[in-house]
Parts: structure tokens; C-alpha cells; sequence
């Protein structure tokens, strides 16, 4: 049998939204002493059945591992208390580069007809990947951010959010009956967009910067060692942006900043550089120790729990354990609700109610869950 996702209304407890608790302990908890989930792919839906049976008999299973999907980002935020955000991004200057999937064209997708205006305007796209996993709750980056952004002055209390850009720009190899896109590279003379469009969405006071944690330090690396992250108290409310990217694309980005001056994203940089203090370390079961290492030092860690669709399908728990015992500040998953392949696999944080718990390795003793109530 299919597995189906579950009705996104139906037997899902809306998280309370319960004014913080007063206490003169919350000015000296800081944004690295907690833990949260965040999601994976975070826009993500289910391909077409008819694409993957289609496609299925060119290469058989071949969909097995995109099979899940995420509600949109305000239910997330609302539902499932979910406070880490994980976007792909494809530059698209021209406009229409995407408003015609392959996919979609085999199967004359009749969602093709809806989003082709949206599709056909310029600026950064947000999907899975080209021609066949291209289904999404926000077609563009404009509208991904703008949904959380909303959210967010709704309520004004929320613990700070963190939204991770995955940039895409890999060509991939044609088969059966697919020809794909050939996507626009990201170079030094246009990923800087990324953070133009940030600022179309965003007020300047609503965002956590670089510079907002580098304050009058050298180094934004220095700041975090010495004076370590803003205050809860003040990060309320707020959005904080990283580049998911390493590589080539981290050189591009800190082009024209060893120090991310200026810049709207945090970047994965190696531990030391003068720009980092954020961390990408998804693989906890190699990395476990070391992510429990830095987490003590005062880095922001993002890891996850789940290989789709590994632990949905197996209901093995080994590295959402790992995950949620390493002191990673974001634990991203794709079943902050139960699997629906009826493994009985789910994440959720273990010891609180709310949103949010004292992290494991970075919270100072006196640190209570209930402190993180929003």
C-alpha cells in the first residue's frame, strides 16, 4: 500500500503559544543554550504518483528516497513547533527557467498551468531538484521567506529561527525519457542576490547578522569564543540566515568579506576562521563527539536525525538518539510527525512540551525548559 502523509489538520496538537516565563535567569540563557528541530527540505512535497510510476519503469525505485513531503512552513511553525528552516535555491535572472519541468511535461502535471506566471518571473526559485522533484509549498524564495516572515510578526515572542540556503547549481545527467535543465551557476558575480532578495523581505532590525554578533571584535570567530551569542532576550523574534553551502560556494560568499561584513548569512566555515560560528555537521554518527566538542565551545550546530527515507522506513532510532544527545542547537528531520511507512519512527524533543529545551552540552545549569516558552 501507498503510504500517505497524514491530513494536515487531523489529530496534530497545535503547540501553545504561552507567554515566556518571568525570570531573572532568561537574560543570562543565549541563543546557543537551547535546542530545537528544525526540518529537512523544509518546502518539499511528494512528486507526482504518476510521474514515479511513469519513471519507474526506466529505473525502477528510483523515487524511493525523495518519498516524503513537509506542510507548508507557517503550519510547520504553528503545528509542529519546528524552528529551523531549510531552503534549495536556483537562480533564475531571466525568469521561466523552471516553468517547465520534464516531469511535469510527461505527465502534463496540471500544476504546470497554475505556477507558470510565478514560474516565469525573475529571481531565486525554491525546489528539490530540476525537471523531476520540483513540487513545493513556495515556489520562490520571495514567497518562502515572506510566509515565515508573517508568521514571525504574528508572534512576536518566538524563539529566534534559523533558515539555511542550500544553493543549487549542478547539472544532472539525462535519462529515460528525461533531458534536464541545465541550472545557472552561482559565482561571486551573482550569489550576493541571495541576500538582495533576504532584504526585500526582511527589515534590517528583524534579522540577526554577522555584524550583529561580531559587535567590535576582530573576528566574528573571536566574538563567539569571548562574548558567545546574543541573549534570548534579545533574539526573540527574530531571523537568523546560513549558507548551507562549503565549497567553491563558501569562497564565493566571503569574497568580498573574510569577516561576513555586511552580509545577511552565517556561513560553515572550519572552526577557527575568522568567519565562522555556525556549523554544518550532518553526519552525527561519525561526528558525534566533535559536535558535542565544538556545541561546549559555543558554535551553532546544525545535524541531523534521518536519512531519508532510512529510519522512516527501518523505525531504527540510532542516529536520532545521537542527534538529540549531541548538543546540536538545530536536530533537522522529515518526520517531525509519525512515518507514514507505519515504522512507528517520529522526532520530537525529549523532556519538554514546548518548542525548545535546554541544550544537553551548552545550557548553563540553571537553565529550565521552562524558560523557552514562547
Amino acid at each position: 500500500m501507498k503510504p500517505v502523509m497524514p491530513a494536515l489538520l487531523v489529530g496534530v496538537l497545535m503547540l501553545p503559544l504561552t507567554p515566556a516565563v518571568s525570570s531573572a535567569a532568561e537574560p543570562d540563557l543565549r541563543l546557543n543554550h537551547v535546542q530545537v528541530l528544525g526540518s529537512h527540505n523544509s518546502y518539499k512535497r511528494l512528486p507526482a504518483d504518476r510521474l514515479v510510476s511513469l519513471l519507474d519503469s526506466y529505473r525502477e525505485g528510483w523515487a524511493d528516497s525523495i518519498h516524503y513531503e513537509h506542510r507548508p512552513l507557517q503550519e510547520q511553525l504553528q503545528l509542529l513547533g519546528i524552528r529551523q528552516f531549510e531552503l534549495d535555491v536556483f537562480a533564475d535572472p531571466e525568469g521561466g527557467l523552471f516553468a517547465e519541468p520534464a516531469g511535469g511535461m510527461l505527465i502534463d502535471d496540471p500544476e504546470l498551468v497554475t505556477n507558470r506566471t510565478v514560474l516565469q518571473m525573475p529571481g531565486l526559485k525554491v525546489l528539490h531538484s530540476q525537471d523531476v522533484d520540483y513540487r513545493t509549498t513556495c515556489l520562490t524564495l520571495a514567497a518562502c521567506l515572506t510566509a515565515i516572515r508573517d508568521w514571525s510578526v504574528q508572534h512576536p515572542r518566538h524563539l529566534p529561527i534559523m533558515v539555511m540556503l542550500e544553493l543549487k547549481d549542478a547539472p544532472r545527467q539525462d535519462w529515460g525519457p528525461l533531458n534536464y535543465t541545465t541550472p545557472q551557476v552561482f559565482d561571486a558575480s551573482n550569489i550576493f542576490t541571495v541576500d538582495d532578495e533576504i532584504w526585500q523581505v526582511f527589515a534590517r532590525d528583524h534579522v540577526i547578522t554577522p555584524d550583529d554578533v561580531r559587535g567590535s571584535h576582530a573576528t566574528l570567530n573571536q566574538a563567539i569564543m569571548t562574548d558567545g551569542w546574543p541573549t534570548l532576550a534579545d533574539s526573540r523574534g527574530k531571523i537568523l540566515f546560513a549558507l548551507d553551502n562549503t565549497g567553491r560556494h563558501l569562497g564565493h560568499y566571503l569574497s568580498r568579506s573574510e569577516i561576513l561584513a555586511e552580509r545577511a548569512l552565517f556561513v560553515s566555515a572550519e572552526p577557527g576562521h575568522p568567519a565562522s560560528a555556525f556549523l554544518k555537521m550532518n553526519n552525527v554518527i561519525a561526528d558525534g563527539e566533535a559536535i558535542k566538542e565544538y556545541a561546549a565551545q559555543g558554535y551553532l550546530i546544525r545535524t541531523r536525525s534521518d536519512v531519508p527515507t532510512q529510519e522512516a522506513r527501518t523505525g531504527d532510532t540510532t542516529r536520532r538518539d545521537l542527534a538529540l544527545d549531541s548538543g546540536a542547537q538545530y536536530v533537522s528531520t522529515d518526520y517531525a510527525e509519525p512515518s507514514p511507512f507505519g515504522s512507528g519512527y517520529q522526532v520530537v524533543l525529549p523532556d519538554t512540551d514546548g518548542v525548545a529545551r535546554c541544550n544537553p552540552v551548552s545550557a548553563p545549569p540553571a537553565c529550565r525548559n521552562a524558560y523557552l516558552s514562547e
